[in-house]
């Protein structure tokens, strides 16, 4: 039986749990996100809380790449651990692989058809199981077996979804990362982004625009800010990245806020109590040269030039 082994990766989520960190951001930017108004639509009906969680992103990215006239992708962060399964657990590499192979296939007749089906579920389900490679270094244990009340579940959250116009736009960038500026806090990657709103996807059921949300979001727009410094500033020139996609600008960020998927409420915020707050570009410092000093990706020369623009 293949085992886990140290392949988890530090994260913005991590980094926004230190008590530091956490408490310099409760006291810069207190939450202001409002809990959801509507009640639930979608009821759990498995406490498989992190795997619905995570195929409900894969769900809901496919959607948005169905119903939004110009979508940008990356890579999914299941091929990510394909790569890490291929190097650290060989044994169940294939499985993986087919995994993908299959979700892909998937997801193209989703997009023709716009018919949620069986298939299209379980896929999402493995896509979430594969996930667990990346971000907790342990290889999935039961791809290709399903419980039905979890089937049930991403069934009726696609349903809120398709029900309501909460998600309805004209541009999305799916899974978006922050170039460089991922890699202050070990890695960092959003859900979407949907003309210029921030959007966090949560399958909770409780209505709360929970802290921990707050803070996660903040720290989004914080590494998108840095993002298109260090693009705009040459940083990226001088480094030869600027032809790659991977550290492209985002659009402009004008709202944030959290999609309750149970509800299918959008709970938004101006970007603005962010970026004109009082201290912003302090901050800003603070939270790149804290991250650097804690995860120590860069040398000196590169972590030097990074703090001459932030």
């Amino acid at each position: 039986m293949p085992r886990a082994c140290d392949l988890r990766r530090m994260s913005l989520t991590e980094f926004v749990k230190d008590q530091t960190v956490r408490e310099r951001m409760n006291e810069t930017f207190p939450n202001q996100g409002d809990q959801a108004q509507e009640s639930i639509k979608a009821e759990w009906q498995t406490n498989h809380y992190t795997l619905i969680g995570t195929a409900f992103d894969y769900l809901a990215r496919f959607w948005l790449r169905r119903n939004t006239p110009e979508a940008h992708s990356r890579p999914w962060v299941a091929e990510t651990s394909l790569e890490l399964a291929e190097e650290h657990f060989p044994e169940v590499a294939g499985d993986v692989r087919d995994a993908i192979d299959r979700a892909k296939d998937e997801r193209e007749e989703y997009l023709d058809t716009g018919t949620v089906t069986r298939p299209l579920v379980e896929s999402a389900l493995d896509l979430a199981r594969i996930d667990g490679i990346y971000r907790g270094g342990r290889p999935p244990q039961d791809l290709g077996e399903y419980d039905e009340g979890d089937i049930v579940d991403c069934i009726h959250l696609l349903e809120v979804l398709d029900g309501r116009n909460v998600l309805n736009g004209d541009e999305v960038h799916l899974n978006p990362a922050f170039g460089l500026a991922s890699t202050f806090v070990g890695g960092a990657d959003a859900d979407a982004i949907l003309d210029g709103t921030f959007i966090d996807l949560k399958t909770t059921g409780k209505a709360t625009f929970k802290a921990d949300y707050w803070r996660q979001l903040v720290g989004y727009l914080v590494l998108a800010d840095a993002h298109d410094t260090l693009y705009k500033t040459g940083i990226y020139d001088q480094a030869g990245l600027a032809g790659d996609p991977e550290f492209q600008p985002l659009p402009t960020i004008h709202t944030f806020g959290v999609y309750f998927a149970r509800h299918g409420e959008l709970s938004t915020v101006s970007a603005d109590l962010v970026y004109e707050a009082d201290g912003y570009r302090e901050f800003r410092s603070w939270f790149v040269e804290t991250a650097l000093d804690e995860y120590e990706v860069f040398d000196k020369g590169i972590r030097n030039a990074v703090l001459s623009v932030i």
